[in-house]
């Protein structure tokens, strides 16, 4: 386990403030405060690769009919049609990053979720 040492004052008594409203350690507070956190950059980057990737859309149909994209940073760093060894691929590279995978089909409504580390159109279910 990696030691952590907060050094703003402030900062420390809050958290040990809400650990003893919540009757939680303060490690516990700690590490739901990080959770959130990085639940909430991941909901931010993914909403931001799905932006991408509807502004791509037609671009995308052009160069990816039918396959699936990775698009991570606005920009598509990978494809397959074959989801699962793109989704491998991806995890490789990027780890936990938030990394949009999607089905690339002809202009309409795109049905998108988030499960499990990837993003799915509606027609993957």
């Amino acid at each position: 386990m990696t030691a952590v040492e907060l050094r703003e004052n402030a900062l420390v008594w809050q958290i040990e403030q809400l650990a003893k409203l919540t009757a939680q350690p303060v490690e516990k507070v700690l590490a739901r405060a990080v959770e959130t956190y990085l639940d909430q950059l991941e909901r931010e980057g993914i909403h931001a690769e799905t932006q991408a990737f509807l502004a791509m859309q037609d671009q995308l149909l052009a160069q990816y009919p039918g396959q699936h994209v990775a698009i991570y940073n606005g920009e598509v760093v990978d494809h397959d049609a074959d989801v699962a060894l793109l989704e491998h691929r991806v995890r490789q590279r990027f780890g936990v990053l938030p990394v949009l995978i999607a089905l690339v089909k002809p202009a309409g409504t795109y049905d998108l979720h988030w499960r499990g580390g990837r993003s799915v159109t509606s027609d993957e279910r």
